[in-house]
């Protein structure tokens, strides 16, 4: 059974989009009764008014009922325009409703107490059934206490009318309870079928249609339809599936025993109008007259723009919600659907490698003029050569990111090719490269390393170094004030697992058997620098969701890299993010820009969904 939307007891609903969207609801419906009640009370006035001064009544009378009926009309004109206040406008009618009909009781009329309940009462009721939940209650436990003081009612020989009256209380309570949960209830109802009908659209991709039988008419009715039936059939109206029912044909054969004479293979053509209709009938006279499922149906419609004669797959299944309702799905074709969404992808992955393939070929050519500007003949010679090497192995890792995107699988399965070295003798390495890759751009590159000298990674080092040439080829592209590239390396915490209390006193089979720590860190890479103004550092910060919106080509050079620089990220770090930080610097119109993502120093200890790592307890 499902849960409901709303507490039970204070009727209020747990979402506060619910909660406003009840009240939007609501107030169409105090609308429509706020209308019809002044239009009530101004025809009254107004039979009052002129009965009143035909009598001539006293002239207090006479202006409250002109007062009233002017009230009334002015109301029912701006009843719109005062949408949100009705719910405050109704709990003042009821205050004036009572008020009104005291002050008329006690001004000496010879009104029959009869009467006067009643106009109380059908007044009472209709401005209190809209009025705000918080003040029902209070209206319905303290009116009839103090209609009973104003006309002294508790007396020892009326006592009895007293008990009368709290039981009454009581049972106006439990009405009002009752019609406001039936109200939200029937209004959740609403929402979840609207929410239903959203999922079909969004996740049904057969064409779907809901059709009930008018027992008046003995005609189909148009219940439902999704998106696809729309743009497959064009059918919007209820006309228009009547249409489409009776020029939808079915093909079924005779059976021999119901008629010897003619041939078995013979067949009868119907109308998929006829058959539903026979259908429908035999479900309702079934004896559960449960859910039931029919086989599929081959059915026929004539095109008669194109003159020719389609054939569909038509499931239909019956369900009683309510009434008898027939949801038919026109199932289509699999396979013609497979083979245009398969030559839609191979299209897209050729445009990808016949982009990739230009831009090979054009840092080739870039490679190639460097190589002619090389000079064998003072001491730059190895700088040159140590640039160009560094450009080429720029153009691999590009090309690496390509291949690694044909082959996402293989990610995660080479995750586990680890190499162990020492933490300073890599970084000596990657700082090499990138001062002559930044030397080549007439850029600066400055490396801040706070890691301990001894300490060693033991991680897969070409997703650590493709992940960090991805990020400075993005960077040195921007246009970086002082053309300054910093790179700070700490480690952010440190556990030694096997760590063990040891003895007060050490012996020598202690120190035989002692075992090597094993250290386990998380270490923090951030690449920082200066702005003139705000860079766009978005193609560093992959999000799928956000790619799927955009309007670009989704095969683009920097979506491809920033997706697999996160899964390779994701393979050996806590988690697959790259933190982009912006701030300006207090008091001068230059901005601080931070980028920064953090990996394990050895990934040989993580278990392969990362969850007991975490789980793990890091400090003492």
């Amino acid at each position: 059974m499902l849960n409901l939307p709303f507490d039970k007891w204070s009727l209020k609903f747990h979402d506060p989009e619910f909660e406003s969207s009840y009240e939007d609801h609501l107030n169409k419906i105090r609308l429509l009764s706020f209308r019809i009640l002044n239009l009530t009370i101004s025809i009254a006035a107004l039979i009052c008014l002129i009965t009143f001064v035909i009598q001539q009544q006293t002239l207090l009378l006479s202006i409250m009922l002109t007062l009233t009926l002017m009230g009334s009309v002015t109301l029912l004109i701006l009843s719109r325009k005062i949408l949100t206040y009705l719910k405050s406008i109704f709990s003042l009618y009821y205050v004036w409703a009572i008020t009104t009909n005291i002050l008329i009781a006690s001004a000496g009329f010879q009104i029959p107490n009869f009467i006067f309940g009643f106009n109380t009462c059908s007044l009472a009721i209709v401005t209190m059934q809209y009025s705000d939940n918080k003040l029902k209650i209070a209206y319905t436990m303290i009116t009839p206490f103090v209609l009973m003081g104003i006309f002294d009612v508790y007396k020892v020989e009326t006592l009895a009318f007293v008990f009368l009256t709290i039981s009454c209380t009581i049972i106006i309570g439990i009405w009002g309870y009752m019609n406001e949960y039936t109200s939200r209830l029937a209004f959740s109802l609403n929402l979840i079928s609207n929410k239903q009908k959203d999922l079909i659209n969004e996740f049904v991709n057969d064409a779907m249609f809901a059709v009930s039988l008018d027992n008046r008419s003995r005609q189909f009715v148009l219940e439902f339809q999704n998106n696809r039936f729309v743009e497959l059939m064009n059918i919007k109206e209820t006309e228009q599936i009547k249409t489409f029912l009776r020029s939808t044909f079915i093909l079924l054969k005779q059976n021999e025993n119901q008629n010897k004479q003619r041939d078995r293979n013979s067949t009868k053509v119907l109308n998929l109008e006829e058959v539903l209709f026979q259908r429908i009938q035999s479900f309702e006279k079934s004896f559960n007259y449960k859910e039931q499922k029919d086989g599929l149906l081959e059915i026929y419609q004539q095109d008669l723009i194109n003159n020719e004669t389609k054939k569909m797959c038509l499931q239909i299944r019956f369900l009683n919600l309510g009434k008898p309702i027939i949801i038919a799905i026109i199932k289509s074709e699999q396979v013609p659907k497979l083979i245009h969404k398969y030559e839609g992808q191979i299209k897209e992955y050729q445009k990808v490698i016949i982009s990739m393939s230009n831009q090979i070929l054009k840092k080739q050519s870039n490679l190639y003029e460097e190589m002619k500007k090389i000079r064998f003949e003072n001491q730059k010679e190895q700088q040159q050569i140590l640039q160009l090497q560094c450009l080429n192995l720029s153009i691999m890792n590009y090309i690496r990111n390509y291949i690694l995107f044909f082959q996402k699988n293989k990610i995660t399965e080479m995750k586990l090719s680890l190499q162990n070295c020492k933490f300073h003798q890599y970084i000596a390495i990657i700082n090499q490269y990138f001062q002559a890759l930044s030397s080549h751009y007439s850029m600066k590159f400055a490396l801040h390393n706070y890691v301990d000298q001894n300490s060693s990674i033991n991680i897969n080092i070409k997703y650590l170094t493709q992940i960090l040439i991805n990020i400075f080829d993005e960077l040195i592209r921007k246009d970086i004030k002082n053309n300054q590239i910093n790179l700070r390396i700490i480690e952010e915490f440190q556990q030694h697992d096997n760590e063990k209390k040891q003895p007060p006193l050490e012996t020598e089979n202690n120190k035989q058997n002692e075992q090597p720590v094993k250290e386990f860190k998380l270490v923090q890479f951030t690449f920082f620098f200066l702005s003139d103004e705000p860079l766009n550092l978005k193609n560093l910060n992959f999000n799928k969701s956000t790619y799927k919106n955009d309007n670009n080509n989704p095969f683009e050079d920097a979506q491809i890299i920033s997706e697999i620089t996160h899964l390779l990220l994701d393979n050996i770090g806590p988690h697959s993010n790259i933190s982009i930080n912006r701030c300006q610097l207090t008091q001068m119109p230059t901005f601080q820009n931070t980028i920064q993502f953090i990996i394990y120093s050895d990934s040989s200890s993580l278990e392969p969904s990362y969850y007991k790592v975490r789980e793990q307890i890091l400090f003492d």
